[in-house]
């Protein structure tokens, strides 16, 4: 009898899968449709910017906006430049804020320099002289490698939320598997769900999430900006080239002022990362954001944003302590 049953479950299983892959193929071309939220000012309008092309043909958009002193904004492993709408209308009211989207493409594969001259073709493009340099995630590490090779150009640099090297030891197998299924049902799930489940993996405090007072904003940035609008394939080539090296050997090299902003509840890349990097850069503030994990610069901008401006009001005293130390052969 049990014979004539195993077509008809290989039939069954057959048509689970092929049903399956329908579905991935149908989320993963709602996802390629969809469009960005663009940055607005405070009056509706989006900040200008344009697109640049790389020595190497890789082409992306910017955003330039503003006057003043100059900041420069790099993005994490999900690359859109939208990931600082809170931060970019603000700011361009007393500075020049400059910010690219994240290459899709490299050359060679795992080549995580190449994100670093993309920086220094940007700011070249733009004739941008001396500026501050303020990474998020993956953003971070390549602002710190920007400091080492072209400290010349730096006033200072912030890292929000950092990370030097990549290590997936402190995750565990339970968490890892929490992740994984956030990412999953966040990209390949209808909205209405994902959103309901984001409200879940925030009460969890798993992956980007966090359950601060922000966590809408954050859920909307996942479904809308982030993860959704590029294949993790992207994400995970952007990610490649510092799995081989690791940046903290550098660190004390660096001698420009730095900032480091860390969300507490962060345990996809934990605090202990985040003071390590303070304490081994020679110059460094550490501000927590309290209530906030990975994506303090969503869920929170209100805290990340003041935080940054006193930082940078007291940058010009730093300055000139350093000069003075300098001229009086302290260094």
């Amino acid at each position: 009898m049990s014979g004539p049953r195993w077509p008809g479950r290989f039939a069954l299983g057959a048509a689970a899968g092929l049903a399956g892959v329908a579905w991935w193929l149908a989320m993963t071309r709602r996802n390629e449709a969809l469009v960005r939220p663009p940055i607005r000012d405070g009056f509706g309008e989006g900040l200008p910017g344009g697109a640049i092309e790389y020595s190497d043909g890789e082409r992306v958009e910017y955003v330039d906006a503003g006057s003043g002193d100059a900041l420069v904004w790099i993005p994490g492993a999900d690359g859109p430049k939208e990931t600082f709408r809170y931060q970019l209308p603000s700011f361009a009211r007393r500075h020049r804020v400059v910010c690219a989207d994240l290459r899709r493409e490299f050359a060679e594969t795992g080549n995580f320099d190449r994100l670093v001259d993309d920086v220094a073709e940007l700011v070249e493009a733009l004739d941008v002289e001396r500026f501050v340099l303020i990474g998020t995630s993956l953003g971070s590490a390549i602002a710190m490698r920007f400091a080492s090779r072209f400290p010349e150009r730096l006033r200072g640099i912030v890292l929000c939320n950092p990370l030097a090297h990549v290590s997936y030891q402190h995750i565990g197998l339970n968490r890892g598997a929490l992740i994984a299924l956030a990412m999953v049902t966040t990209r390949y799930l209808p909205t209405e769900l994902s959103r309901g489940l984001g409200r879940v993996w925030s009460r969890l405090g798993v992956w980007i999430y966090d359950d601060s007072p922000g966590r809408d904003a954050l859920i909307e940035y996942a479904l809308f900006t982030g993860p959704r609008t590029v294949r993790p394939s992207v994400s995970d080539r952007r990610v490649s080239g510092l799995r081989r090296i690791d940046l903290r050997t550098d660190l004390a090299g660096i001698g420009v002022p730095a900032l480091v902003v860390k969300g507490p509840r962060d345990e996809y890349c934990p605090v202990d990362w985040a003071r390590e990097i303070a304490e081994l850069l020679p110059d460094a503030e550490y501000v927590p954001i309290r209530g906030t994990g990975h994506c303090s610069h969503i869920s929170r901008p209100g805290a990340f944003n003041e935080t940054l401006r006193n930082w940078l009001q007291r940058l010009p005293a730093r300055e000139e302590e350093e000069e003075e130390s300098v001229e009086r052969g302290d260094a």
